[in-house]
């Protein structure tokens, strides 16, 4: 997701590194290299690194290396703190919020980073007709306009219609990069889309929709030459469906604040689309950290001397989403018989090997988590009675339950979607399915390329999945992925979950400044879904993370991918922590 800013890109991944071929070796029994570098892997080809329009975790953790957002957030303390511009001046009503930009912040091609920026960056993203932009678009609703204060390019005020109580994290946090307009824009068409315009929502024609259409189109230009950031990063080369590659800033504006020098010269986010062959490449040394080793029994399994394991809870929970707008699933009460057929226990103890907590909430690890609700315990018999109840029968004696729906005798048939190369999750729904069966539903396992997958589950084209939700490390705000309008135009609300009480409760969330008050509406939400299942919460899963021993300098975060990448440093390579900057040589986490 688009929530994560410079300190949190030292909260947030960073890796890189091609081949150890052409590094030096540690000189010790397991001929580790020394190259100040890192090679992550990644289990598909990132889709698009243009921070507004991709839905790509992958993506993220690249896109946040090249380009930065107003404000930084401490590691330590997940606060936000000044980078690109000050901390916000907040007014009385909650309704202005006012930055001054540094004067000396410049993109890597030498081009200072102005207002000007700043306002083609809202712009951009509040532009209705980038249909891909949609799930970032709904956390800016409140902003009304952008401008100049005084008519100093360096200092830009943001007018809201409505009080928002995560405003100075959405504004300044890490939601919205700051991208060149004298790239993006170098005919300065979008100084012909006002505010006022942007408001009405999609267009049909215009400027508004002329510049949407050149956006969208430059999005699938792979070249390199629309990468042009403010960060501690370049982009340097992606090769599809293998890698790609950023390497460090030599003239980085911001390398001498804390929190601002990224000590990992290169990074190649590797592509391997097997995860076996990702840890055959571990062990070979050909990778050298892998985020979340899957299977969960291949991680059990790593034993090697030079390799290094950890685990580590962020706040992240999986469940099995039912798609409400297929005929199947529009009855709460079938959606409660699915959730009774998971056999939840079972699945943890032999897939999982035991190393997830299970969750009743979709909040988890944040102070609006709501440990009360219960759990909806695997119950055979009672999936069959509320079934039964439902009006599914086996009428025809074929072993299938049928229901006349819409006038039409419709089979509990269907397709559970997953991306393809993650075991667990393949082993998962293949337990599952099987239980299903036995009850006469038939389900069968589908996995799709990662992209076409992201794709599908944004235009609601499956019936049912296995994925997951994520979050802040801090408090949340569920409109994204719960509210009824984030069911449309490629919203992160994939379920079609639709409640007209559950929408009341988060936007009064939205405007409420008392932490305790937004609590207690979000375990009334918490409870509405608890209700409704549009879900099967399944459980919080550890990263397990699996890296070869070769750095120091390493810290865990909440923040996913639970590393602060950019602050490693290759034993052995001369390369030394900055003194006097904040930061901690931890030792290794199990948790």
């Amino acid at each position: 997701m688009k929530k994560i800013s410079l300190a949190l890109l030292l909260a947030v991944a960073v890796i890189a590194g091609c081949s150890k071929k052409d590094g030096g070796t540690a000189g010790n029994q397991y001929g580790l290299s020394t190259k100040n570098n890192i090679v992550w892997w990644q289990l598909s080809d990132i889709t698009n690194l243009i921070p507004y329009v991709s839905h790509d975790a992958n993506a993220a953790y690249v896109y946040q290396m090249i380009w930065e957002p107003l404000n930084s957030t401490d590691p330590h303390t997940q606060q936000l703190i000044p980078w690109i511009a000050s901390l916000p001046e907040i007014s009385a009503d909650h309704k202005t919020y006012t930055y001054t930009i540094e004067k000396n912040v410049m993109y890597s091609d030498g081009h200072p980073l102005t207002g000007e920026d700043v306002i083609f960056s809202f712009k951009t993203v509040m532009n209705a007709n980038i249909l891909d932009a949609s799930s970032l678009r709904n956390y800016i609703n409140a902003v009304d306009s952008v401008g100049y204060v005084g008519g100093d390019k360096y200092k830009v005020a943001f007018y809201l219609k409505e009080p928002y109580f995560m405003m100075d994290r959405v504004i300044g946090g890490g939601y919205v990069l700051i991208l060149p307009k004298h790239i993006f824009d170098p005919s300065n068409s979008s100084d012909n889309i006002s505010f006022a315009e942007l408001k009405k929502g999609m267009a049909t024609s215009g400027a508004a929709k002329e510049f949407a259409t050149k956006f969208d189109e430059l999005c699938k230009d792979r070249s390199g030459k629309y990468y042009i950031g403010s960060g501690p990063y370049t982009f340097k080369e992606w090769r599809t469906n293998d890698f790609v590659t950023i390497k460090k800033n030599p003239k980085y504006w911001a390398a001498s604040k804390d929190w601002g020098e990224a000590y990992v010269d290169e990074i190649i986010y590797k592509t391997i689309s097997d995860p076996f062959a990702a840890i055959t490449a571990l062990k070979g040394k050909n990778v050298d950290f892998i985020d979340n080793v899957t299977p969960p029994s291949a991680w059990a399994e790593l034993n090697q001397p030079f390799i290094k394991k950890d685990t580590f809870y962020f706040n992240v929970c999986t469940y099995l989403a039912w798609n409400s707008q297929r005929p199947l699933f529009k009855d709460k009460n079938v959606r409660l018989a699915l959730s009774h057929l998971v056999d939840r226990d079972k699945i943890i103890n032999t897939v999982m090997k035991g190393l997830c907590q299970k969750v009743t909430s979709p909040v988890i690890f944040t102070q609006s988590n709501s440990p009360t609700i219960p759990e909806v315990k695997y119950d055979v018999e009672q999936a069959k009675q509320i079934l039964k109840d439902a009006g599914w029968a086996d009428t025809d004696g074929e072993g299938i339950l049928d229901k006349v729906i819409d006038g039409k005798k419709t089979p509990f048939k269907f397709t559970f979607a997953t991306n393809s190369g993650n075991e667990a999750r393949k082993q998962i729904l293949l337990i599952v399915s099987e239980q299903m069966r036995k009850v006469g539903i038939d389900a069968s396992v589908q996995p799709v390329e990662w992209s076409v997958f992201l794709e599908n589950l944004h235009t609601h084209n499956f019936d049912a999945c296995y994925t997951g939700i994520s979050g802040n490390a801090s408090e949340d705000d569920m409109y994204q992925t719960w509210h009824s309008s984030q069911a449309k135009n490629k919203g992160s609300n994939i379920y079609s979950f639709i409640n007209p009480e559950a929408d009341k409760l988060m936007e009064s969330i939205r405007t409420e400044f008392d932490a305790a008050k937004r609590k207690e509406m979000t375990q009334k939400i918490c409870d509405i879904i608890y209700q409704e299942q549009p879900v099967t919460l399944l459980w919080a899963q550890p990263a397990l993370m699996a890296r070869v021993d070769r750095y120091d300098n390493i810290e865990f975060n909440r923040q996913r991918p639970c590393v602060a990448l950019p602050e490693w440093i290759a034993k052995g390579s001369g390369v030394k922590p900055i003194a006097g900057r904040p930061g901690t040589i931890m030792k290794d986490v199990a948790n």
